[in-house]
């Protein structure tokens, strides 16, 4: 078999491998999570609500829903409303509509497990898209592979895949955005799907918006390189379904809520009557980092792999690529760290930094395939075992991987390690006198990475 086939014939085999594993591991976990296992939680009964609403009364009376009980179909118990008073003073969701509205087919079909499907769907194709994006920055298929899988199995995408938050909605719309931006080449098809997809981002929450303008004006950029001024159905197909979207949205947020300053209504109720900058973001930045509760990278480690690989890829043929994830990052980062609930609620951990997650995916896979040695090949083994393990427990009892701030985290608190509990071992932002826990920590993140890159310059 000539070498050009052979390397086709493992590409298409790794897809299909990928494709075979997040399809087995998130729609039998949604399956038993939903019919065995845990009620919805959070803000997920809400949205549910909305999109039964939509289907029994034809409008957004959801208080209908919550009078009369129809929320019973997928929520055993008694949930407190969700609302906010209108421009005419009618109760509204308080949530988004986008999600709900995205996943109404599947919710008619099979009610809460429909939209828990829609959801593992969303999260398979957010897997696809990072193996194709890294793939596209000339990252190994090996690699490409390795850091695909440990999303699937050992990082947050597992854990909402069989959950109904909107935030896997956005992450999948922005890696499908960023992967189409490093293209080389993109059809005329490929824009209008970008630009109605970044046109749904503040349909699905206004916080999202954020991301919109910004991937806007970067793939407005890539297609500006690609073709210049020749081809004017490039520029028509890319403006008309996103301007569309932004007029229906104003059109709705003024028709319902009597502003076309949408956010100030649904942030500010979200967030506890809270807006952006009201405290100092320091704490938040600190705990969506390494909180036991709700930071990402105690709970799943393989993101400690970030710091080699985003020092690795301080290079001048990634410059656009970093100057992208900073204008992504910072400006998101400081937004909902700023607020009083930076940590999102009731929920799992890294809920709302979720969406920037799959983004990172190239820093990953960069640091493996630069580092390329055993103690970087098993540093990844050890931490996505854990972060897989971490994924399982969280799946039963029921709801254990909600948390509340109480200072310990659900999933992992009867764990004990050489006598001790894990959680007294991890810091958290909601117990005193923990700041020889956070320092040990930082010092542990910032020695691992120098270990790895002493080791790769010796081997250079």
């Amino acid at each position: 078999m000539p070498r050009d086939s052979m390397r086709q014939f493992a590409r298409k085999n790794l897809l299909l491998l990928l494709i075979l594993c997040c399809s087995i591991v998130f729609f039998i976990t949604s399956f038993i999570y939903v019919r065995f296992s845990s009620p919805p939680s959070g803000d997920e009964p809400h949205y549910l609500v909305i999109s039964q609403t939509l289907l029994k009364y034809h409008s957004l009376d959801v208080m209908s829903d919550y009078t009369n009980g129809d929320y019973h179909a997928f929520y055993p118990g008694r949930i407190d409303p969700h609302l906010s008073y209108g421009a005419h003073g009618q109760l509204l969701p308080l949530h988004s509509i986008g999600a709900p509205i995205l996943w109404l087919i599947p919710f008619l079909v099979l009610g809460r497990l429909g939209a828990v499907f829609f959801i593992s769907l969303v999260s398979l194709l957010i897997i696809l898209n990072i193996y194709k994006l890294l793939v596209a920055m000339k990252i190994s298929q090996k690699n490409a592979f390795i850091v695909s899988l440990a999303y699937t199995i050992a990082s947050p995408v597992y854990m909402y895949s069989h959950l109904t938050f909107i935030e896997p909605v956005g992450a999948l719309i922005c890696i499908y955005v960023l992967r189409k931006i490093v293209q080389k080449e993109l059809k005329i098809t490929e824009v209008s799907v970008c630009s109605l997809l970044l046109g749904l981002l503040p349909w699905v929450h206004i916080r999202f918006a954020l991301f919109e303008l910004i991937l806007f004006f970067a793939l407005f950029y890539t297609i500006y390189e690609n073709i210049g001024r020749k081809h004017i159905t490039y520029y028509a197909c890319y403006l008309c379904p996103i301007i569309v979207l932004f007029v229906a949205y104003e059109l709705y947020t003024y028709t319902f809520w009597g502003t076309l300053n949408p956010g100030v209504i649904e942030i500010n109720d979200i967030h506890k009557n809270s807006s952006p900058f009201a405290i100092a973001p320091y704490n938040g930045i600190l705990g969506i980092f390494l909180d036991q509760q709700y930071g990402f990278l105690i709970n799943f480690p393989i993101f400690m792999l970030l710091f080699p690989g985003i020092f690795l890829a301080m290079k001048k043929q990634f410059a656009r690529y970093n100057l992208l994830m900073l204008l992504l990052s910072i400006p998101y980062i400081l937004l909902f760290t700023s607020f009083k609930n930076w940590t999102g609620g009731w929920c799992p951990p890294a809920r709302l930094i979720f969406v920037l997650l799959p983004l990172y995916a190239f820093y990953l896979a960069y640091a493996l395939q630069q580092l390329d040695n055993v103690l970087a090949y098993a540093i990844a083994g050890i931490t996505i075992l854990y972060g897989l393990l971490y994924n399982l427990l969280s799946l039963f009892p029921s709801l254990n991987s909600f948390n509340g701030p109480t200072g310990q985290n659900r999933t992992i608190m009867y764990i004990q390690l050489f006598n001790y509990r894990l959680t007294d071992l991890f810091p958290s932002l909601f117990v005193a006198n923990q700041t020889g826990l956070f320092l040990l920590w930082i010092i542990i993140c910032a020695g691992l990475t120098c270990v790895l890159l002493f080791f790769k310059r010796i081997e250079e």
